[in-house]
């Protein structure tokens, strides 16, 4: 087996907000999510909610400065960085202040000549007339280089993102998330994110702020480029953004995308698209010769140096993965050859290596081996090494360099990412140090990757519907991973080694009669063996849902596989499925034209058939299909749907509906008899009405007595609400509760008393409020108190002695157990046990039934 722990991000937890899907709120909060403003911030973000930009530190004063510039037409150039960020950066200010009237110049460096400003690059700016510089991505550190723009006569407003460590450079103005001094409190910016938001002061500054917002496609492609967690404002941003995406408004970018993807107007783009395919493109320049061209792609209007500048683009791109691919052979060759994989920290060292690409080596180099990585490219014309650092989670890398900072020319960086330059001579003496600091720091389990799963996911819950409520969680990205699941106890067949080299596997995953098929791992072939030696399996997985002849098929992709651990029931299934959140959304495939109406839904022995009257127009996906059968079967649940929208295809109409629960209660009842069983077996199936439940509505329907009930949290008073809520519809009539909500109840609700209703309810859950009783017909309440007129029932309910309380964490050891979502036939054969006096195991969710 791999070398993997599985970590469960949140173990045993118990969603509290009863508005969304227990696993969506499960995920949310293992994000630190979890409060109904927050969670409703993350869904439903817009930019109207994106924090102030005059809250940040000297934007303002920023705003003012340009301003003048503008008036004055001074010279203003753009100083940005090679990386993407800073090219996206560069580009999102060269187009912005254009559209202002300000024809502003840019300077981004070369690669060899280091990141961040230099004296050499402002002086040469001074000399061409430049009067003021706006930094992007970079600056906060330049002390000396801020310095020597005042001696000259520049003036400098930096835009930055990054770190502040020591004092802040002279300069006119600084604007920076991580300031001190700023009011707002997202510090997690990208500096394309920076330079929006000081752009976005701009435009409101001049009543245009509306237009500002056209550029977000730019800020999206660094802000995901830079890998900063995908939260606040940041995901505000990249969610517009890469709407944008699909008609972008500046041509190089528009034609780029066309290029690479063959119908993009009509695609969803995501974070995997901008930070595996579109931002490399931008970065390869940067990354082996010059990025101004990658700014150029950005900015020009000209279709034929657009089209020259991708093709450029294009293979500069081939080329740095030709590159990157021969360094990591030769990198991976050494390691194995030189059995480097047996040290704590992986030091390769060569020649060659091209300095461009050495940090993505190193970060697919610590993917294969899970140990801390350095890569160096040693250039003797210079008697140095520049060095790319990746590490792992536990252990901090910048406290490593910090502990032997006497060796290096220079370096920097933080705990997961850092470089270096370093004399040749002194390679071997790092090598030995760095990993005798290992030894010191790291334990065993530190070299076990992680692997962070947010929950267990039954196969039958894998729906339209689930892939609907995870798609309003994304844009995914650092900070908001795609969601990681486990099925556990699962079987498996259908299994084989795919692709080119048949180094991925692919096979059928199956569990109590759902099948999902061509579940896919990836690079695993190494794993063949060890799972042919297992009957069943545990798989950490993540979800796709795809498009494929205009009909949605929903694709597990594997990350991890164990030995299953001893499950005995299907718990986890059944809790998945009564906790299920309706209304359920789904999609049918029909040749029949519908209209936006209401639809039924008949449930047969295998069967779901969508019905128009008594017309049969469609059927549900099998996944969907699944989840109805079972919640009949299980819960004696009944569904309607109504029709959301309808898509015209080539083939069919794809109709997506909303599946409601069909909670209408129908009877044909001509007494009060036949009238309770008709109420019974809806609320009940072939269940019956616990001991305390029997003893209230005797007392109310029989004996026609106000009643006052004491029982604690548990045994049914739901049920006995919804009982008396049913007959008095029944009826003609109309019911109202005084107290908490109990929503499906067939009852009014609210906090005071109102006039008008027939027959009047009291919760007084903790025993603390106080009302005029004898207004009331029935009372609940959690302490016994006398109340004038009112037949008291205490409930006097205990555990049986054949019954065994099993805490909730421990049920799934036991094949027999009582739990509140176990199937109503299974409820009635314990029950039946409980009578007989057989020995039973159970949750304190007992009490509901006996």
């Amino acid at each position: 087996m791999r070398n993997t722990k599985w970590i469960y991000k949140t173990e045993n937890y118990q969603s509290e907000n009863g508005t969304i899907d227990k696993d969506i709120a499960h995920i949310l909060y293992n994000r630190g999510i979890d409060s109904e403003d927050e969670i409703d911030l993350f869904i439903n973000g817009s930019l109207e909610r994106l924090g102030n930009p005059s809250l940040f530190s000297d934007v303002d004063k920023a705003v003012e400065r340009l301003l003048q510039a503008r008036e004055k037409k001074q010279s203003v150039w753009i100083y940005g960085d090679y990386d993407v960020d800073g090219i996206t950066s560069t580009s999102l200010c060269y187009l912005a202040l254009r559209e202002i009237g300000i024809e502003a110049k840019y300077y981004i460096p070369l690669r060899d000549e280091g990141y961040g400003l230099n004296k050499e690059a402002l002086s040469f700016i001074k000399s061409e007339g430049g009067d003021l510089v706006i930094s992007v991505d970079c600056g906060i550190s330049s002390v000396a280089e801020v310095e020597h723009c005042n001696s000259i006569g520049l003036e400098i407003i930096i835009t930055d993102h990054h770190e502040i460590n020591q004092e802040l450079p002279p300069a006119y103005a600084i604007i920076n998330p991580k300031r001190e001094d700023n009011k707002n409190s997202f510090k997690y910016l990208a500096g394309v994110g920076t330079a929006f938001m000081f752009l976005l002061a701009l435009y409101k500054k001049l009543d245009k702020k509306i237009d500002i917002y056209k550029y977000l496609d730019i800020v999206a492609i660094g802000t995901i480029a830079d890998i900063v967690p995908l939260k606040g404002d940041n995901r505000i941003l990249v969610k517009r953004g890469l709407e944008l995406l699909r008609s972008s408004k500046w041509l190089g970018l528009n034609m780029l995308l066309k290029r690479i993807y063959e119908n993009p107007m009509e695609k969803k783009f995501d974070t995997y698209d901008v930070g595996f395919i579109i931002a490399p493109i931008f970065n390869a320049a940067g990354r082996l010769e010059d990025a101004k061209m990658a700014v150029e792609l950005f900015i020009n209007e000209s279709h034929v140096e657009c089209d020259r500048l991708i093709s450029e683009l294009i293979n500069r791109n081939s080329e740095r993965k030709e590159i990157q691919e021969r360094i990591l052979e030769r990198a991976t060759n050494k390691i194995e050859e030189e059995r480097l994989d047996e040290n704590l920290v992986l030091v390769v060292a060569e020649e060659g290596f091209h300095h461009g690409v050495i940090g993505i080596v190193a970060s697919k180099i610590l993917d294969k081996f899970y140990k801390p990585t350095i890569v160096m490219e040693i250039k003797p014309n210079e008697g140095i090494a520049t060095a790319s650092c990746r590490s792992i989670e536990n252990f901090n890398m910048i406290e490593a360099l910090n502990s032997m900072r006497e060796l290096f020319v220079k370096y920097g960086g933080h705990a997961g990412a850092a470089g270096f330059s370093i004399e040749i001579d002194k390679i071997e003496e790092f090598s030995k140090r760095i990993n005798s600091y290992a030894k010191e720091k790291m334990q065993e389990e530190d070299l076990e990757k992680p692997i962070k799963i947010d929950c267990e996911l039954s196969l039958i819950k894998i729906s339209y519907d689930l892939m609907d409520k995870l798609g309003k969680l994304e844009p995914y990205g650092f900070g908001n991973p795609s969601p990681l699941f486990v099925i556990k106890n699962c079987k498996y067949d259908n299994f084989r080694a795919i692709g080119k080299e048949k180094n991925h596997l692919m096979m059928n995953l199956k569990k109590n009669d759902i099948e999902l098929k061509n579940c896919v791992w990836f690079n695993s072939d190494d794993m063949m063996k060890d799972i042919l030696e297992m009957k069943e399996i545990d798989v950490a997985f993540k979800l796709k849902m795809e498009i494929y002849k205009d009909k949605y098929q929903y694709k597990i992709f594997i990350e991890d596989i164990k030995p299953p651990k001893n499950i005995l029931n299907n718990y986890q299934e059944n809790e998945s499925l009564k906790n299920i959140r309706f209304p359920l959304k789904s999609v049918f495939y029909t040749r029949q034209r519908v209209e936006r109406e209401k639809l039924g839904i008949e449930i047969y022995e295998n069967e779901v058939v969508i019905l128009r009257g008594r017309s049969q127009i469609g059927f549900l996906d099998e996944q969907t299909k699944k989840i109805l059968i079972k919640l009949h079967r299980n819960y004696n649940y009944k569904f309607k749907a109504k029709v959301l929208k309808i898509e015209e295809k080539e083939e069919n109409f794809n109709v997506f509906i909303e599946i409601e629960r069909d909670l209408d209660f129908i009877t044909t009842a001509i007494n009060n008899g036949k009238l309770f069983t008709d109420i019974k077996n809806f609320l009940l199936g072939d269940l019956e009405y616990n001991s305390l439940q029997k003893k209230v509505l005797g007392n109310i329907f029989k004996k026609n007595l106000k009643t006052s009930v004491v029982a604690e949290k548990g045994r049914g008073i739901k049920t006995i609400i919804k009982t008396i809520g049913l007959y008095y519809n029944s009826i003609g009539k109309k019911v109202f509760v005084v107290g908490k909500n109990l929503e499906n109840s067939f009852v009014d609700f609210g906090e005071k008393f109102t006039e008008g209703y027939d027959y009047y309810i009291f919760i007084d859950e903790f025993g603390e409020r106080e009302e005029e009783v004898e207004r009331y017909n029935l009372i609940f309440s959690s302490k016994e108190k006398e109340f004038t007129g009112f037949e008291k029932i205490v409930d006097d309910f205990e555990i049986p002695k054949n019954v065994k309380i099993v805490e909730r964490e421990k049920v799934e050891e036991y094949e027999e157990i009582f739990y509140h979502s176990l199937p109503i036939k299974e409820k009635k054969e314990i029950i039946e046990k409980i009578k007989n006096g057989e020995q039973v195991f159970s949750t304190r969710e007992i009490k509901i039934i006996v």
